[in-house]
């Protein structure tokens, strides 16, 4: 499978996913993301939202977020309103995104070493 497929698998993935970097940049978002989230990300690469820790309420959310770069998996049920960790979210949009209760969070690493990379799909 080429890059383009896995983008393109990315992209059409029913469910929102967003990618994000050690510094909490996210830098792909899928379809269903920007849909749900009324976002259009013209260049995803050098976009600037970003995760943002303190507006994290959930406390599993936030040990999520940051120790999927120790090389854990996380599987969380049961989140409040988890989209308030983006910047540029409207507390409109918050709430209705707040039907996204679980949320399935890994690790990506560059040739099976250094993790990259976190994953965070929104699942209800």
């Amino acid at each position: 499978m080429n890059d383009k497929s896995k983008e393109q698998l990315i992209d059409f993935f029913p469910y929102p996913i967003a990618i994000f970097t050690k510094q909490y940049t996210l830098v792909k978002v899928n379809r269903a993301f920007s849909t749900e989230a009324k976002l259009r990300f013209k260049n995803q690469e050098k976009s600037t939202m970003r995760i943002l820790q303190y507006k994290i309420k959930d406390t599993q959310l936030a040990v999520a977020v940051v120790k999927v770069f120790d090389g854990n998996t996380f599987f969380l049920e049961g989140l409040n309103n988890p989209f308030s960790m983006f910047s540029g979210f409207s507390q409109q949009i918050e709430s209705q995104l707040d039907r996204f209760d679980r949320a399935v969070i890994f690790p990506v690493s560059k040739d099976n070493s250094k993790i990259t990379h976190g994953v965070i799909v929104f699942m209800s």
